[in-house]
C-alpha cells in the first residue's frame, strides 16, 4: 500500500493506492463522504438485479468501483454500480478498471451537487462509457444519459427503464421498498 507523502499521484501508483473512499482528480485525492444506509440499499438491490440478469453475459461490481479516466494527470472516478460485458473482456476485471464499462449506475446522495455529477458523467463519456443511469432516491426519478446524445431521458421510479439492450425494469420493483 502507498503512503501518501507526496502531493500528486501518478499512474505508477495505481496498484498501491490506499484503502478508503475517495477519487483521484488530477493526481490529488478527493475524499468522499460516506454513503448513507439508503444509498447502500439502492446499490445492493441494483447490483442484485443486474447480477441476476447479466452474470452469464458479463461482470457486475458495486461500491465505488475505481475507473481510470486518464493516466496523466491521474484521474480515477468511483462508480456505485458497473457492468462490463464479456464482449469487452472474457476475464473478470481486477483492481482499477482500465476499460470503459458498458453501464454505470450512480445513486445520487444528498451531498452530491449537480456540478459534481455533470463532471463525473463527462469523465465517463470521455473514456467511451455508452450509458450512465443516475438514480435519485430523493426525487424518485431516474435520469438516463446516452453517450453522443444531448437528450437526457427522465423516468419515475414506477416507469420501466432500459438498463442494457433487452433488460428493463422498474426501480420500484427492483428496490422492493
Amino acid at each position: 500500500m502507498l503512503t501518501i507523502d507526496k502531493k500528486r499521484l501518478t499512474y505508477k501508483d495505481i496498484n498501491r493506492l490506499p484503502e478508503g473512499s475517495y477519487e483521484i482528480i488530477d493526481g490529488e485525492i478527493k475524499q468522499m463522504a460516506p454513503s448513507g444506509f439508503e444509498h447502500g440499499r439502492y446499490e445492493g438491490f441494483l447490483f442484485s438485479f443486474l447480477w441476476d440478469k447479466l452474470k452469464e453475459k458479463g461482470f457486475v461490481s458495486v461500491g465505488e468501483v475505481g475507473i481510470l479516466i486518464s493516466k496523466e494527470p491521474l484521474r480515477i472516478r468511483g462508480a456505485d454500480v458497473v457492468y462490463v460485458s464479456r464482449k469487452k473482456t472474457e476475464k473478470e476485471p481486477e483492481g482499477i478498471l482500465e476499460i470503459p464499462p458498458d453501464l454505470i449506475i450512480e445513486i445520487v446522495s444528498p451531498s452530491n451537487t449537480i456540478t459534481e455529477m455533470e463532471e463525473k458523467i463527462e469523465d465517463y463519456f470521455s473514456i467511451g462509457v455508452p450509458k450512465i443511469i443516475l438514480v435519485d432516491p430523493h426525487t424518485k426519478k431516474v435520469f438516463i444519459y446516452q453517450n453522443g446524445s444531448k437528450e437526457i431521458k427522465v423516468f419515475r421510479f414506477d416507469e420501466e427503464v432500459e438498463f442494457t439492450e433487452g433488460l428493463k425494469g422498474k426501480i420500484t420493483d427492483i428496490i422492493k421498498s
